[in-house]
């Protein structure tokens, strides 16, 4: 189902976190815009107050010069509670109502004490000065307060109020309120709340329907991909995944997915080829301890002839439990269920034992071994997994090396590692399967090399992995092969 597929997923998430994004802006630009729209008003309110206050002290100033000349004294002309002052004051007011710069601006103006001394015509009868806005005056602090004029039964008007006292020889004179109404702000404000609102939905629903076709056009390779994986069968695993001409994730997995199908038909390939080889071990054991039990069967034997029989039967029987063993062996190796039993182990020595073991199998080809060692090496080791390790590899130099041949051992020190060279003359290994011989169940040409159950080396690389080191092989056709071990010293 569409609604369960990774596409769906990604284009919601897509979708939450474009819509969470653009609400997160739509907040920063609402706040923004409307900190912008009350800063021009307060500073347009804040203009017009200094232009009261110079204006009226303007007036202030020509009424008291005119009283000097007709020889009133100075002293006389205090602001504070003066009744000439409220009428200059009133006076102002009404010759500059009508003024384009105070249009739409309520003006008042009170004394010290908080009584309206001039008005605004259009509010004559409409105070809008609050004992905490006076409060704050008398602390000689300017104020910014939005307060809501009732103009008619249910009309109300929200204004934008500046209160500021007017100070003089570090006294409070008299105190200018002006007040704007905030009905274009509101305005402004409610337009751009609508129009994020209708388009922030909007705009995220788009942006998911183009989202749906980008994705099915970014992963028509997957579903071609997946077509072609309902047709892979252990059949038919040479069928490959087509790899789109891009640089993508989506040819990384491609790619990725074929080399696994690769991986995939070598294990099926070595699988088979391990039942053939099973098979083949087990056919000759069973088929010799059948035939010779047969034969014991047919009539009375003395007890020398049921005791050879007996000896056939259980050398047969070692043969097959020597398979199972091997078996076992590598399949302990792959789940880490042999647990090393490790200590500092002379390695040089060591290798000496099995090669003077072994000779006795090299002496029936009339193969040469040949032991060289520089010094005593010490490495740290499970005694018993080296010597199943160096017996295989010396086994098996045994047995491709053809009569007369030879097999050179040697053992050096390297700084960090012990290095065990194992070589001989037999027929080599052809180049493009030597990459191969460490794979499990993988046997050479038979028509050209011994039988064998192509386990023995697969055991080797394991045992050499579990210790840390290391294990390369080099040949020649007709000149030979190397196995090179490096082992982690002490």
């Amino acid at each position: 189902m569409f609604v369960q597929s990774v596409r769906f997923k990604i284009i919601l998430w897509y979708m939450l976190i474009l819509a969470l994004t653009l609400a997160i802006f739509s907040i920063i630009l609402y706040r923004n815009f409307s900190q912008a729209l009350y800063g021009d008003k307060d500073d347009l309110l804040l203009s017009r107050v200094g232009g009261i206050v110079n204006s009226i002290d303007t007036y202030w100033e020509a009424e008291r010069l005119e009283a000097v000349t007709m020889g009133i004294k100075e002293d006389l002309f205090s602001k504070i509670n003066n009744i000439n002052f409220a009428k200059i004051a009133q006076r102002w007011v009404e010759e500059k109502s009508d003024d384009p710069d105070l249009l739409n601006i309520i003006v008042q103006i009170f004394d010290v004490k908080g009584v309206l001394i001039a008005s605004s015509k259009n509010v004559p009868n409409i105070s809008i000065f609050s004992m905490k806005a006076m409060t704050s005056e008398l602390q000689k602090e300017k104020r910014f307060d939005n307060v809501s004029i009732e103009f008619s039964p249910g009309n109300q008007t929200i204004f934008r109020v500046l209160t500021m006292p007017v100070i003089e020889n570090k006294k409070i004179v008299y105190i200018v309120q002006v007040a704007s109404p905030l009905s274009s702000i509101q305005t402004a404000l409610k337009n751009l709340k609508w129009a994020l609102f209708v388009l922030l939905p909007l705009t995220v629903f788009l942006t998911g329907v183009i989202g749906v076709f980008l994705a099915k056009i970014a992963l028509n390779p997957v579903d071609r991909m997946i077509d072609t994986i309902h047709q892979i069968t252990a059949e038919n695993l040479k069928l490959k995944v087509n790899i789109p001409d891009t640089k993508d994730e989506i040819k990384r997995l491609a790619d990725t997915f074929n080399e696994m199908l690769e991986r995939l038909e070598h294990a099926f390939s070595s699988q088979r080829q391990f039942i053939e080889d099973f098979a083949h071990e087990l056919k000759t054991p069973l088929a010799v301890l059948k035939g010779e039990m047969e034969v014991s069967l047919k009539k009375i034997r003395s007890i020398e002839e049921y005791e050879s029989v007996l000896l056939s039967n259980l050398e047969e029987v070692n043969r097959i439990n020597r398979i199972v063993e091997d078996l076992l062996m590598l399949a302990r190796f792959d789940s880490s269920a042999i647990i090393l039993e490790k200590k500092p182990l002379e390695i040089s020595g060591l290798v000496n034992v099995i090669v003077n073991d072994i000779k006795v199998l090299a002496d029936q080809k009339d193969i040469r071994i040949n032991f060289s060692a520089q010094d005593k090496i010490t490495i740290y080791g499970d005694e018993n997994q080296m010597k199943r390790l160096f017996i295989n590899l010396l086994d098996n130099a045994i047995k491709y090396t053809q009569r007369n041949g030879k097999v050179i051992v040697s053992v050096e020190p390297l700084e960090d590692y012990a290095r065990i060279e194992i070589s001989d003359t037999g027929a080599g290994i052809p180049a493009n399967e030597i990459k191969h011989v460490f794979d499990r169940f993988y046997r050479l040409d038979k028509s050209r090399y011994k039988p064998g159950f192509g386990i023995g080396l697969s055991i080797a690389k394991s045992i050499v992995d579990a210790h840390k080191g290391k294990i390369e092989v080099e040949s020649k056709i007709n000149q030979g092969t190397k196995f090179t071990v490096l082992l982690p010293r002490q």
